[in-house]
């Protein structure tokens, strides 16, 4: 990769505001620790301060080395978000919080009744958040409440120290609320005339009365709301927190977080809509292509008895303290059990299903959703003129009648997770500012074991109807759960699974952190014995190995508030082909250009990055003609793009949200992926009232506009006659506009929020043909805060 290149369009996007630096006054003023000794508590490198220009500007991060560091001075793109943005965007969901990120989107089923907080970042799917550091072996499909996020730390691309394993696209790091010891109370309500309101929430928090040391904090909510389809989404929180201050320099931190969350009826998976089957393949579809027995926003078959149930239960403890006039300690542990319970409905296939492989053109790659291709004579090799494929009709899908049952499954989880990191920062030539070299190191480790099990269950014969599909496409005679749902269908134990990281990391500043040279690396261990199936007494193979994850990178300041930089990052997940033991890396090589504008009140951010995933594996066409030709050759999937964000205030009264994307992330044949689109851009806008009649009124719009998206992935790389296998449907484009405002008077805040504004009705979140979703319509949410 040569830098040059890359150089080019990150310079032009910055040409008008570097022309007006002169004109700013300086930016950061440095490392937040300055002058610590002069603060009642001293603020640990492991944390961040609430001090800010902007309420939408956070302008540190600790998501870059393990502490605290200002992103200017960051070489990898990091995305904060404040818990006042996610305030004021009145988010449901950490897929909210986050819509306008450049580089990061919906996972399917991702939002506020979805999994798992699902996200995508640069293109990979990431299932679960990291919470305070922490991030556990197996996610929890509960979502977590926005009214507990502090903030929410975005890193791009892949870390070698926050996730050496896991997607290459980036991560994401929600960091809690913590006690405060000032006291405080709000108590805050949310109605919705659609979904995702009927909120209540309590927050409290302040010195433990009869103490000087102690701090307490408690955070409490329930949800009893609608979805965006005929369904329900339930959720209880509960968060106890306690901090003890036992010197100026050593805090210990005790966090709780128990959570009852449940999803009802068809917003247990709300993508049920399907093509008509004369739709013709690799269009771009419309409302016009769905089947017309199914409903934009209804239940489409689901049954009101269906249900997802999430109960997790996590408690974590964080000690730092200063070791000298150097060094900081940060000690830190989780507790986690999570148990996943969910019920639905089976049966019987079709008895003349058609495998999707057949219904692909072998001669052209197109699937043919009425067609089956076949040799003439199947028992022969293929021939041009004496033995070609040919089509039979066959219908996408059939009309029969056949067994159905009630499903039950049940998964546990049992985790235990411990960090330890030390930092430490020396000066040399000076003091401070004055400084003419700085070395900061920070080493540590991680070690996680896990422990889960797993039960399907399903009723007995003739406990619900039969499925008839005879008359119409899904069924229609909503059942309900049966008494006994208790016949084990499988049962899978994973004895333990453990995963041990070490990790070293270090800056060199030089010429008073005019540039700062990083490096570092970080070593993985994994042990992780197969699933272990009590109903067969079978193994599989164990995986146990190790790798390491590199990086380094340069960062120049051109100015104070301007800096460039070059990076490159790797990270690795584990995994077994044919009984051995592979490593699946993620490798990314980025450059970009930060600035810190109007004293630190607006941020600007551009980067073009190179990412890749390696060793994905794909069919060898030659093997169809020859099999001695290996079947499988391993590929890289690419992604290469440019990225801009912008956030912050332009005037005291006015703030902007704006970022734009533009990628190619692409298989080695050159398909797309499922709903990753190529271009994205966001933009908001906020005014607030700082004087006359309408002071404390605030105002804001805003949009999201996605580009078209594959619908599907081919079932096949490559058919029989070695043509490339071609999507079957895109989605189209799509912009979505959002408004809101607020008022504060005295203790009292109301807030409206509308998504959706113009009630826009498009298609998104698809799987296949006959699995997609209609976008949520026109949303008004009502919010009424009272702090005292």
């Amino acid at each position: 990769m040569k830098l040059h290149k890359l150089l080019v369009p990150t310079l032009l996007a910055f040409g008008v505001p570097l022309a007006g630096l002169a004109q700013n006054a300086s930016g950061l003023s440095g490392p937040a620790d300055q002058a610590l000794d002069e603060e009642l508590v001293y603020l640990s490198p492991f944390e961040v301060s609430a001090e800010r220009a902007n309420a939408y500007t956070v302008p540190v991060s600790t998501s870059g080395a393990r502490i605290r560091q200002a992103l200017i001075d960051t070489p990898a793109t990091i995305n904060v978000v404040s818990g006042e943005f996610i305030r004021d965007i009145g988010a449901t969901s950490l897929i909210d919080a986050t819509q306008y990120i450049s580089g990061v989107g919906h996972s399917f089923l991702g939002g506020a009744s979805g999994i798992s907080d699902r996200q995508v970042i640069r293109g990979f799917g990431i299932y679960g958040s990291a919470i305070d550091n922490f991030v556990t072996m197996n996610s929890f499909q509960a979502n977590l409440d926005p009214m507990v996020m502090d903030r929410i730390e975005i890193v791009k691309g892949p870390n070698a120290i926050l996730a050496p394993t896991g997607a290459p696209g980036g991560s994401s790091t929600v960091f809690t609320k913590s006690p405060q010891f000032e006291r405080s109370q709000t108590l805050r309500l949310e109605l919705a005339d659609e979904y995702f309101g009927n909120r209540i929430g309590y927050d409290i928090t302040g010195p433990v009365p009869g103490t000087e040391r102690f701090a307490y904090r408690v955070i409490a909510g329930y949800q009893d709301a609608h979805s965006t389809v005929p369904g329900k989404i339930i959720n209880k929180t509960l968060n106890p927190m306690l901090t003890w201050a036992i010197s100026p320099k050593a805090q210990l931190k005790l966090k709780g977080y128990l959570v009852n969350w449940r999803t009802e009826g068809a917003a247990v998976y709300p993508a049920r809509l399907r093509l008509r089957p004369d739709v013709a393949s690799g269009g771009v579809i419309s409302l016009d292509s769905v089947d017309e027995h199914f409903v934009y926003d209804g239940a489409n078959g689901a049954s009101d008895a269906e249900f997802r149930d999430s109960h997790v239960r996590r408690g974590t403890v964080e000690f730092t303290t200063t070791l000298g006039e150097h060094l900081n300690l940060r000690l830190a542990a989780l507790r986690h059990y999570s148990h996943q319970e969910a019920g639905g409905f089976g049966g019987s296939d079709d008895p003349n299903k058609v495998h999707p492989k057949e219904r692909y053109n072998p001669m052209t790659g197109v699937y043919t959703p009425g067609q089956r291709w076949l040799l003439q004579n199947p028992s022969l090799p293929h021939d041009w003129v004496t033995n070609p494929y040919v089509a039979t009709a066959a219908p996408e899908y059939g009309t029969y009648v056949s067994q159905r049952w009630a499903t039950s499954r049940s998964h546990y989880f049992n985790e235990a997770h411990y960090q330890m990191d030390l930092a430490g920062r020396w000066e040399f030539g000076g003091v401070g500012r004055d400084a003419l070299a700085t070395l900061q190191l920070v080493v540590g480790g991680m070690r996680g074991r896990s422990y889960d099990k797993l039960r399907d269950r399903k009723s007995a014969p003739g406990s619900v109807p039969d499925w008839d599909f005879s008359k119409h496409p899904y069924p229609t005679d909503n059942p309900g759960r049966p008494d006994g749902v208790d016949s084990i269908s499988r049962h899978l134990v994973n004895p333990r699974n453990t995963k041990t990281q070490a990790y070293g990391t270090t800056q060199l500043g030089l010429f008073k952190d005019r540039v700062l040279l990083s490096g570092g690396t970080s070593r993985i261990w994994v042990n992780r014995p197969d699933w272990l199936n009590m109903l067969t007494d079978t193994q599989g193979a164990p995986l146990r190995d190790h790798h390491d994850t590199p990086f380094y990178a340069a960062l120049v300041k051109v100015l104070p508030q301007v800096s460039l930089y070059f990076s490159h990052s790797e990270n690795a997940e584990a995994g077994l082909a044919n009984n051995e033991v592979f490593w699946q890396k993620g490798e990314q090589e980025e450059v970009g250009l930060k600035l810190e504008l109007f004293n630190g009140r607006l941020s600007i951010t551009s980067a073009y990055f190179d990412l890749k995933q390696d060793r994905v594996i794909t069919t060898n066409p030659l093997y169809f003609f020859d099999n001695t030709e290996p079947e499988y050759f391993l590929f890289d999937i690419t992604n290469r793009g440019f990225e801009l964000d912008i956030v912050g205030g332009i005037t005291p009264n006015l703030t902007v949200i704006g970022s734009f994307t533009d990628m190619k992330l692409r298989e080695p044949t050159g398909i797309p992926q499922p709903n990753i689109a190529d271009t994205t851009y966001n933009g908001l806008l906020k005014y607030g009232f700082s004087r006359g009649p309408v002071k404390g009124l605030s105002v804001f719009a805003g949009f999201n506009h996605v580009g078209k998206v594959a619908g599907d992935r081919p079932e096949m790389q490559y058919t029989a006659l070695a043509e490339l296998a071609q999507i079957s449907f895109y989605l189209p484009a799509r912009t979505i506009y959002n408004a809101g405002a607020s008022y504060d008077y005295g203790d009292l805040r109301l807030q409206l929020n509308v998504e959706n504004l113009a009630d826009k009705k498009t298609l998104w979140q698809a799987n296949s043909r006959g699995n997609f979703a209609g976008y949520p319509g026109r949303n008004v949410r009502l919010t009424l805060t009272y702090s005292f």
